[in-house]
């Protein structure tokens, strides 16, 4: 028998209808049909991930190892065949390096080929590097007086305003407050000594900040933030980084740090300097050369003319590194060194770093024998 339900205001009977018959439904390993297709949606989406791996070139194999061949035939004045390397290092990624595109103009500018010197220029432009820290590059110097040089110093704006519309400022302005942050304390009267528990809880607080960054707003890399201008080596935010030491049981940025430069939002020397930070020693050779500044040292001394030095280390030690090196897509010791002392020789390129030669400074002519007692001279 159905009950009858009488609603307010309405003066009509409704008879509620019969509750629907349910079919207990088929256990899906009884049901082919839909088991085949939940298999075929889980193949597709394993496929969806292997064609995306592939997709996504490890920069650390398929782009710096050519890169350090560029670099190479550029120390040997092969300036041929570095533009070439380059054009391969550059057709196999998504997003090259503005500091590669400037070697590369600079190799097309050492033959004569204006065309691809200004393309590598127009690329620079597209990555955030203002003109006028390009006319301050004395290697372009005669290239200023050009009316090739006229045309795309008149399309800068254009491309200057494009710029400024793709890059994330606000991402930028948050990361360049850690570093605002972690200056704020240290700057102040007493600075570490009197507010050193406040300066660790904002080093700890900075760093949790730019995980979760990280996380939800993607690597901060030159496309997404942009570069400051100039070709910067290491933007201020990563002093967030380079506080979380070993021998303070601070944070690993290890596995963050070697995701980034596989996926190519981190060049990798910047990744072997921190590292190298972290670990209070240089496990990945990112300072490859010591000067000794003796300030006690008379000038007719002989350890006040001493110039680039290196650190003895074993074969064993070397191979390690090497090996280290290896992992970032960087070339093994001799070769960095080779570079190294090339763009002392040859300021045209950027192949040195402002982490690849460390200067110790010491008192005396006493201390300055200890510490040379692990150093030897350049062979």
């Amino acid at each position: 028998m159905n009950a009858t339900l009488r609603l307010t205001g309405f003066g009509k009977s409704v008879t509620p209808a019969a509750p629907p018959v349910t079919t207990p439904p088929i256990p899906m390993h009884l049901n082919p049909l839909r088991f085949c297709i939940s298999i075929l949606a889980l193949l597709l989406v394993c496929l969806q991930q292997h064609v995306f791996a592939q997709d996504a070139p490890d920069y650390t194999k398929v782009y710096h190892p050519v890169i350090n061949q560029a670099e190479l035939h550029i120390v040997t004045s092969d300036y041929k065949e570095a533009l070439q390397a380059y054009e391969q290092a550059f057709a196999s990624v998504p997003s090259p390096f503005a500091r590669d595109y400037y070697n590369a103009a600079v190799s097309a500018l050492a033959l004569r080929d204006r065309k691809q010197t200004f393309n590598y220029l127009e690329k620079l432009v597209q990555k955030g590097v203002s003109l006028d820290y390009l006319q301050r590059q004395t290697v372009f110097d005669s290239l200023q007086t050009t009316r090739h040089w006229r045309k795309f110093a008149r399309k800068y704006k254009k491309r200057r305003r494009k710029y400024e519309e793709n890059f994330n400022r606000e991402y930028r302005a948050d990361l360049d407050e850690l570093y605002a942050r972690d200056q704020y304390f240290r700057q102040a009267e007493g600075g570490l000594r009197v507010y050193r528990d406040t300066i660790r809880q904002i080093e700890n607080a900075n760093t949790l900040q730019l995980l979760n960054w990280i996380e939800e707003r993607g690597y901060p890399n030159e496309n997404i933030i942009g570069l400051a201008d100039t070709l910067e080596q290491l933007p201020r935010f990563y002093i967030t980084v380079q506080r979380q030491t070993a021998t303070r049981k601070g944070y690993d940025f290890t596995e963050v740090l070697l995701k980034a430069v596989q996926q190519g939002n981190i060049a990798p020397q910047p990744v072997a300097y921190l590292l190298d930070q972290q670990a209070g020693r240089n496990r990945y050779g990112s300072s490859v050369y010591m000067r000794v500044d003796c300030t006690g040292c008379k000038d007719t001394d002989e350890l006040a003319t001493k110039d680039y030095l290196v650190k003895k280390i074993t074969p064993k030690e070397q191979e390690r590194i090497n090996a280290r090196r290896q992992k970032l897509g960087l070339e093994p010791l001799e070769e960095y060194k080779r570079k190294v002392l090339h763009n002392v020789t040859d300021p045209r390129f950027k192949l040195g770093y402002n982490w690849s030669v460390s200067t110790y400074v010491v008192p005396s002519k006493e201390a300055a024998e200890i510490l040379l007692e692990r150093l030897s001279a350049i062979e």
